[in-house]
């Protein structure tokens, strides 16, 4: 199994809103009078919070069982073993559990001169940017040098005037894999995950060359530059210039004029989205809405949207994330029907848990078959729900 590929499946891995209410970003839109939505059963929130934690540990087990002696999984992958370090932080083990101990001490070995936590060269982004969000989580105090190093590693290779890009060209304000490679919204939402979680002030100009760069990858002609043509749907693709142009891992759509145009989709619009909440957008921006708008008119967690179920579980972790980061409970969806995203992400999570504790996609596209990784998305996913 490729390293590159391995970790290249968390790669491919996110409008106007209903009404005046929704423009002011404030309550959600009432639902439809006509068909109201369906009370939850008694006790029907209790049993769902029993069952997520009953899957959460048993994905602790599976993921415990597959660590190897010297604290790693994937076959010594730095990145596999940050992101389940991850799982397993987020599930509510800590840096006292042995097994969490082992993956920080692995995660600190595999720590580079140049500040970056990585094993393999061309992962460095993807690596160092979960690493940080792992060792901020376990124990800030006890590894701060660590953790400065690392973020000051990942500053660095956000695209700006330092690698002579200046605010027109399209790379400006992502992040790449870490090797001068082309930046993409993939790598760009774990950077900036690993920014929040490390607390970086939300004055720091990153934050705004971040919103930059993911304007640039959305699906709304007022704010991407023309950098691609699409159906200003208000979603996102994977990246807005890419060796052969823009990029979507979704299939074309052909334009009324028969142009084919870019495709938008589920993993992508929802990291778009949570960028734009960390990098401190607010909900009335019509960046903001509009990818909202995309959400409500796609939402399902039956499938990664316009995607089907490739991608599914980093769709699952990324949807989680993003929705906790715009707060309401429930969402209005583009039909009118209100959802409690919580409880259907967490059930579509529980009910498609392994015998043996684990997660695997059958669509074993970007890795997802292997279950460390899906194992962790989903660990992650659930945490996001409680």
């Amino acid at each position: 199994m490729q390293a590159r590929r391995l970790i290249a499946g968390l790669a491919c891995l996110a409008g106007v809103l209903l009404g005046a209410a929704s423009l002011a970003g404030a309550a959600e839109p009432a639902g439809d009078s006509a068909s109201p939505p369906k009370a939850p059963a008694e006790g029907a929130a209790a049993d769902i919070a029993a069952r997520c934690k009953a899957a959460t540990d048993r994905g602790v087990e599976y993921l415990i069982k597959q660590q190897a002696p010297d604290g790693s999984w994937g076959k010594g992958s730095a990145g596999i073993t940050a992101l389940c370090a991850q799982g397993l932080l987020a599930a509510g083990k800590t840096v006292n559990d042995p097994p969490v101990k082992k993956a920080v001490d692995f995660l600190l070995k595999s720590q580079q001169a140049d500040g970056g936590i990585y094993g393999d060269a061309d992962l460095r982004t993807y690596t160092s940017s979960i690493a940080l969000s792992v060792l901020v989580k376990a124990d800030p105090k006890a590894h701060v040098g660590a953790i400065e190093k690392v973020k000051a590693y990942l500053i660095k290779t956000q695209w700006d005037e330092e690698e002579s890009v200046d605010k027109s060209n399209p790379w400006y304000g992502g992040a790449g894999y870490g090797k001068h490679e082309r930046p993409d919204l993939s790598n760009t939402q774990f950077f900036v995950q690993a920014m929040e979680d490390a607390g970086l002030p939300k004055n720091h100009p990153l934050w705004a060359k971040v919103a930059t760069f993911v304007s640039r990858c959305q699906d709304r002609s007022e704010s991407n530059d023309g950098t691609f043509v699409g159906t200003d749907s208000g979603g996102m693709i994977y990246a807005p210039k890419g060796k052969d142009g823009p990029e979507s891992k979704a299939d074309p759509v052909v334009l009324p004029d028969g142009r084919r145009g870019l495709r938008a989709y589920g993993s992508m619009t929802y990291a778009g989205f949570k960028s734009f909440m960390y990098a401190n957008l607010k909900r009335d921006d019509p960046r903001v809405v509009a990818a909202m708008d995309w959400i409500r008119k796609h939402w399902t967690f039956e499938e990664n949207p316009e995607l089907g179920q490739l991608g599914l579980y980093y769709y699952y972790q990324t949807a989680a994330k993003a929705l906790k980061a715009w707060g309401p409970g429930k969402i209005t969806d583009a039909r009118r029907r209100t959802h409690d995203w919580r409880a259907e992400l967490s059930e579509a999570v529980v009910r498609r848990q392994q015998a043996d504790g684990s997660w695997s996609n059958p669509a074993d596209r970007w890795e997802e078959g292997f279950p460390p990784v899906t194992t962790s998305y989903c660990l992650i996913a659930l945490a996001e729900c409680r």
